[in-house]
């Protein structure tokens, strides 16, 4: 009884942790020498809703917290949403058409995903037209960024895919825990 809860609370902890992953890089990250260093904890909690959740579940928590992001930043209305959504749907596009084989190939999602979600909040502002001089701010940040993104991709992936296994979200875990259910119905 205590799996099933755990995997029906799955989603509520990810989307805790989304919070949490929110609070944290906008508060510790906000002075001179950790600004280069600032990982977006929710880039990469998108990115592994793309690559391991169905598409409603998925898109309705990137909406989720893209929300709580947006609300946390200065960015006008919509930006972050659109940019998270755009990378939400391009990388479950990529997991529909190509085969990610294993966590070393999210680090390049990581990195490629770090391009379209600024090169998405350039666009945005621009047709907003308040993008004149935050190319300078995106060019300066966007090689730290992406190495961070690439580093954190890996790290944090690893935490996630256990914390899958250990809510049995995992497509493993949950054969197991619905193996063990039906012999437990058995009387064995």
């Amino acid at each position: 009884m205590i799996k099933l809860g755990l995997a029906y609370l799955n989603t509520p902890l990810i989307l805790l942790l989304g919070l949490l992953g929110i609070g944290i890089q906008t508060s510790l990250f906000t002075t001179y020498p950790f600004n280069f260093l600032q990982p977006d904890v929710l880039l990469i909690l998108v990115l592994w809703l793309a690559l391991r959740r169905t598409f409603y579940e998925g898109g309705i928590l990137t909406l989720l917290l893209a929300g709580a992001a947006e609300s946390h930043s200065s960015a006008p209305h919509g930006v972050m949403l659109v940019a998270y959504m755009l990378v939400f749907l391009m990388t479950f596009g990529i997991r529909r058409v190509f085969v990610l084989p294993d966590l070393t190939t999210l680090v390049f999602v990581a990195l490629g995903a770090t391009l379209v979600w600024k090169t998405s909040t350039l666009v945005t502002l621009a047709f907003l037209g308040l993008g004149a001089q935050q190319w300078r701010h995106t060019a300066m940040y966007f090689f730290p960024g992406a190495v961070i993104e690439g580093v954190l991709a890996l790290w944090l992936a690893r935490g996630l895919e256990r914390f899958d296994w250990v809510t049995y979200k995992n497509p493993k875990a949950r054969q197991l825990l619905e193996d063990e259910l039906l012999l437990e119905g058995e009387g064995l």
